[in-house]
């Protein structure tokens, strides 16, 4: 029997991915989506429009708002570059599409009454994007490009909707930002500000449990089986779900340690939420084994439902409720957690999308 020529040799011949212009488009929208939201009280204040571009620096300075600035567009800038072909000035060009971005972003919010435009955050935004760009290109080099190769298409499914699927999982770990969210919940409870709500059951606690341990449940397996769905075959599923859901609990656990006070570390922590992973956990062991379009199906379904527990939650969550628990100020919660919470009411219905995507796309027959 011939010996197998080295996997090295058959990434060549692989078709390149297409994850960083997807990754792009994907930071690029979340980005302008944090950037103007709640959408809403537009209006002009009569000030030049252009003036702010010429303010003398720094004429608005915060270390924590200038410190988010950079990291958000350094992803960015490492979009950008990889985006380009392997050629002179494409660092440049990276760095002037994020400059860009975010001078146009920021003109954008003058018409927005709760927005500061700032000549500094264009600056600092520009320096995100060049922190990007220039680690983006110490890795893009053959050597680098190659390693990915070969761990793309020995580890992940093939195809377009995949390669997406890759992406938005990065995101989902941005979900986790917020340690007041329960991990894998979907749902917050405010604590000590008693609601009326109608319910069938004699002791209304009971509906808030079992809805809470039932979206737990679910949205364990629609991530789970989501990222089964992605793995190239079908015996690779439970490391990358063990993986990828260990890692998600340890981004909880290190937000947690960083935004809530001590006392409150595990406020998110109840029997609720470890009823319901337990029974999510016991359900995988009997779903791993499906076949992908079957657990594509069922990964589908658990975040429709997912989605339909936090509609039916009849408990509204109110700043004044969890903002005791942080030890940051309101502020910089309400910029930091922002973006979590954007991307955590996007994430099941992309992902959703997703999967409806593997499901009608033809399947690989390298794929098992």
């Amino acid at each position: 029997m011939s010996k197998l020529p080295p996997i090295s040799l058959l990434a060549r011949r692989m078709a390149p991915t297409h994850m960083a212009p997807a990754f792009t488009l994907a930071w690029t929208l979340v980005l302008l989506i944090v950037s103007f939201y709640p959408f809403s009280e537009w209006h002009y204040a009569g000030q030049p429009l252009l003036e702010f571009y010429f303010y003398p620096l720094p004429y608005y300075f915060t270390v924590f708002d200038n410190a988010v600035n950079v990291l958000a567009y350094v992803p960015l800038g490492a979009g950008l570059l990889l985006c380009m072909r392997p050629r002179w000035g494409r660092l440049l060009l990276a760095v002037l599409g994020g400059t860009l971005l975010s001078a146009g972003v920021e003109f954008i919010q003058q018409f927005q009454p709760d927005r500061i435009a700032s000549n500094l955050d264009i600056i600092s935004n520009a320096c995100g994007s060049l922190i990007g760009a220039t680690a983006a290109l110490l890795l893009s080099g053959r050597r680098w490009q190659r390693f990915w190769l070969v761990f793309r298409h020995s580890h992940f499914a093939g195809g377009r909707w995949v390669e997406w699927g890759l992406v938005w999982l990065v995101f989902w770990f941005i979900t986790q930002f917020d340690p007041s969210q329960p991990f894998l919940g979907v749902v917050v409870e405010p604590a000590d500000l008693p609601q009326v709500f109608e319910t069938p059951f004699a002791d209304p606690k009971l509906q808030l449990r079992l809805l809470e341990a039932g979206g737990v449940m679910l949205n364990l397996l629609g991530v789970a089986l989501y990222v089964s769905v992605l793995m190239k075959h079908t015996w690779q599923g439970p490391q990358a779900m063990r993986r990828v859901l260990a890692a998600g609990l340890l981004v909880k656990l290190a937000f947690a340690g960083m935004l809530l006070k001590p006392a409150k570390f595990f406020a998110w922590v109840n029997s609720s939420v470890l009823f319901g992973a337990l029974a999510g956990a016991l359900l995988l062991v009997l779903l791993w084994r499906l076949q992908r379009r079957w657990r594509a199906l069922l990964g589908l379904l658990s975040l429709a439902l997912a989605s339909l527990v936090s509609w039916l939650w009849p408990l509204s969550p109110q700043l004044s409720a969890t903002l005791p628990l942080f030890r940051w100020q309101y502020g910089h919660l309400l910029h930091f957690n922002g973006l979590s919470g954007i991307i955590t009411d996007l994430w099941p219905y992309v992902a959703m999308l997703v999967l409806i995507g593997v499901l009608v796309s033809p399947r690989d027959p390298q794929d098992i």
